[in-house]
């Protein structure tokens, strides 16, 4: 188990949209992952239906939860859906309370075999004047330089999974995007000439660590060690949430973010999927070009137009 003061000095934060199918479980695996169920569990809800927010409701009446925020559909928090996702998630982040943040998304799944002070080393780190962040489940190429054993610098952060000072965390969310936050969300996004809104906070991390100079660490994984996103969520998870905890198949999927070849990295960009099809890569590809705003808010347009 993880030492209990830096255990408790840890709030587990996520925002959470749709089916909530194995998000108790999920919810678990970090606890594990962690040592522990830490101080501090966050979740804010997207706009689900209401069998997702019961099993919210439930989680938080066994305190597993200890805040929560649920919201109806059509509130206007949930205007955009998943493309304006990062209300969601700056409000989780601002509700937390403990000195240290861990950003997790439902759809990524840690696992650790040993490694009983990874928790205490990692908030250490967190003391470095070089140490943005502590971050993981990248399936791109993300190495920058070589740290020490084990371990490698980065210059992304995946909100996949993020472990910050809350107060560092804050800094640089509030240094690119605060008039945004006081616009209530209605101003210009400042992702925006970047052509990436719906990533409007790790578009912060990315700026925060390019002004200062820093970078985030990311663990070489291992089949003792990983964090992998899948992309996919409710039974879908449930069975390749499975077949992760047996390891199955794991090893084309490791250390993708310290592998060179553009290939690899697409064919095997989320595990327990299969390899993206022509027309998948096309989309993925338009959806990164200068096109792709647009599209997003003329798609934007018509699910408000339907509601």
């Amino acid at each position: 188990m993880s030492s209990p003061s830096v255990l408790q000095s840890i709030s587990l934060v996520t925002s959470q949209f749709g089916d909530s199918t194995g998000f108790a479980d999920v919810l678990g695996d970090w606890f594990r992952f962690l040592g522990g169920k830490p101080g501090e569990v966050v979740v804010v809800d997207g706009g689900s239906d209401h069998a997702a927010q019961s099993e919210y409701w439930r989680l938080f009446n066994a305190r597993q939860i200890d805040k929560l925020q649920v919201i109806h559909a059509d509130h206007q928090d949930n205007r955009g859906g998943k493309d304006t996702c990062y209300i969601q998630e700056y409000n989780a982040i601002a509700v937390a309370s403990n000195p240290y943040i861990l950003f997790f998304h439902a759809d990524t799944l840690p696992y650790r075999e040993g490694h009983a002070d990874w928790l205490a080393e990692a908030v250490g780190y967190l003391e470095r004047a070089d140490v943005f962040a502590i971050t993981g489940s990248s399936n791109l190429p993300s190495f920058h330089h070589a740290a020490w054993d084990e371990w490698f610098f980065t210059n992304k952060c995946s909100l996949n999974f993020a472990l910050l000072k809350r107060s560092t965390m804050l800094h640089a969310i509030h240094d690119l995007g605060y008039d945004f936050i006081l616009s209530g969300f209605r101003g210009e996004n400042p992702a925006r000439a970047t052509h990436q809104d719906r990533f409007w906070l790790e578009v912060a991390f990315e700026h925060y660590m390019q002004q200062h100079g820093l970078f985030a660490l990311a663990r070489v994984e291992d089949p003792t060690w990983t964090i992998f996103h899948t992309n996919i969520n409710g039974m879908p998870l449930r069975r390749v949430r499975e077949d992760y905890l047996k390891r199955k198949n794991i090893v084309p999927y490791l250390n993708l973010a310290l592998c060179h070849d553009a290939r690899r990295t697409l064919d095997t960009r989320y595990y327990g999927q299969r390899p993206n099809g022509r027309v998948k890569r096309w989309r993925i590809r338009f959806g990164q070009s200068a096109f792709g705003p647009t599209w997003r808010a003329l798609k934007q347009k018509v699910v408000q137009a339907v509601r």
